[in-house]
């Protein structure tokens, strides 16, 4: 039998079936063997080495069963670590407008992290009610510049359901993970969109000033003719995965200049970098930019 994964908890693993049954499950935890490249440190030649790895099932994976135990899982398209899942279609990058602050720095952070699996997020900003008329015109004065990167960009009030119309259009055929800012809401909706999951949601603590997400474990949900999956939130980013002279390809406005060293990394003291220049004269949102020079001085501080 085969079947998609659609929960994950405590080593057990819900399976729907190809006739839309569910059965829980467990994996035989086989070892498999998969080709890797090595690197001689002193002649720096490469050569292709076989390690035998154990690689348990994820929550998306496509299964096969055998004797009511998972045999294997398919050919991935993709394998998130965090959320962890496998298999993503696209990516709701939900933000709060406001409780949390909303946080520029955070959402490029997420944006780095998402390109590197080649996956393209769909950026919703929630609790557009908590903005003032004006608050809210100036957040999509800014956002303006993330839709001309092709980015799409949905404002959300999960509590009227304003925007979830918009929103649910892009769900259909699609296997779609919700991930963020902590705090901004995502259960919440997820309950907006598709009211009978009635997933538990919790306030933010006024006192401590930040988001409690009570989501503990990840979860596909049906939806038309897709999935939708919850997941924990974020603790901390990988930019640690990210190699420093790699970054500046995940920030696809500076593809346009082409700078006097082919491998210019786009720093405030390199002479002829036209990406620098670019962000001074306005051409490249500078907080942008910023950003870009936070993370990259973040990467080799976690590198030492």
């Amino acid at each position: 039998m085969q079947g998609r994964v659609i929960n994950l908890n405590g080593g057990v693993y819900k399976v729907l079936l190809e006739d839309d049954t569910i059965i829980e499950v467990k994996a035989r935890g086989k070892l498999r063997s998969e080709k890797k490249t090595a690197i001689n440190d002193k002649s720096q030649s490469k050569k292709e080495v076989i390690q035998t790895i154990k690689n348990s099932p994820k929550v998306g994976d496509i299964v096969v069963i055998e004797n009511n135990m998972i045999d294997h899982y398919l050919e991935r398209k993709n394998s998130l670590i965090r959320p962890d899942i496998a298999n993503v279609d696209q990516i709701l990058l939900v933000f709060a407008a406001k409780e949390p602050d909303f946080s520029f720095y955070l959402l490029d952070m997420f944006i780095v992290n998402i390109t590197m699996y080649n996956i393209k997020p769909l950026i919703v900003i929630s609790k557009i009610d908590k903005l003032t008329q004006k608050e809210l015109e100036e957040l999509k004065k800014a956002m303006e510049y993330y839709k001309k990167l092709s980015f799409d960009v949905v404002y959300v009030n999960s509590l009227t359901k304003e925007g979830t119309l918009e929103l649910a259009a892009d769900l259909d055929n699609k296997i779609t993970v919700l991930s963020g800012q902590t705090g901004a809401g995502k259960s919440t909706l997820i309950n907006a969109i598709i009211p009978e999951f009635n997933l538990k949601t919790q306030e933010i603590s006024q006192a401590l000033g930040r988001g409690k997400h009570t989501t503990r474990e990840s979860n596909l949900y049906r939806y038309k003719n897709g999935f939708i999956g919850d997941t924990p939130g974020f603790s901390k980013l990988d930019l640690f995965k990210v190699d420093k002279n790699e970054l500046r390809n995940y920030f696809p406005e500076f593809k346009n200049y082409e700078c006097k060293f082919r491998d210019c990394l786009h720093q405030e003291n390199i002479k002829g970098c036209l990406v620098h220049e670019a962000a001074l004269k306005g051409e490249i949102l500078y907080s942008r930019y910023e950003n870009y020079l936070k993370m990259f001085n973040q990467i080799g501080e976690i590198k030492k």
